[in-house]
């Protein structure tokens, strides 16, 4: 059996965490989840987090705990997003 006796630590240089950090186009890709605008590649310069698909808004809103489980366990349910089904229901009116 093999024994692992060091682990190196991946390295990254100052000059790349800079760069990573001022935005620039040359720096390392970093994955982001989702499509369009929310993906860090086409944010502004500067902006990596916080962006929404356009047309979008954020909504944030106080709810029960037990109701929130519930829109959780729901969209789980029906493989979707907790916006989603409010998108949905407010489509219905």
């Amino acid at each position: 059996m093999n024994k692992i006796t060091s682990l190196k630590k991946p390295s990254i240089s100052n000059d790349e965490v800079l760069a990573f950090a001022e935005g620039a186009q040359n720096a390392k890709a970093v994955t982001a989840r989702g499509t369009g605008l929310s993906k860090s590649e086409n944010a502004p310069k500067g902006q990596k987090s916080g962006l929404l698909p356009p047309g979008d808004v954020r909504l944030t809103a106080n709810i029960q705990a037990d109701l929130h489980l519930k829109l959780k366990i729901r969209a789980a349910q029906e493989r979707t997003t907790i916006g989603e089904l409010i998108e949905e229901w407010v489509k219905s009116w």
